[in-house]
């Protein structure tokens, strides 16, 4: 069912101002779109740098000579944690 009396251009007068907002709105976020979008491709092309690039590696002094599969450090399994 519609209304009766519906004239578009009275309608579209009397919300000058919310059509205007949201028409401002729509623009802003397709400005932050477009700088989000710019920004991404930017940083796409840069090259990460790593701990093991930067000079100092995580497992630097590590002696994996104690290590046994299936095991920790010492080779025992434990069920339970020791506290």
């Amino acid at each position: 069912m519609s209304a009766p009396n519906t004239n578009i251009e009275t309608q579209e007068h009397e919300h000058k101002t919310p059509l205007f907002g949201i028409k401002a709105a729509l623009v802003y976020a397709a400005i932050l779109l477009a700088a989000f979008v710019t920004y991404v491709v930017y940083q796409g092309g840069e090259e990460s740098t790593t701990p093991a690039e930067v000079g100092t590696s995580v497992l630097e002094n590590y002696d994996g000579g104690n290590y046994g599969p299936g095991g920790n450090a010492t080779g025992s399994v434990s069920g339970t944690p020791d506290n």
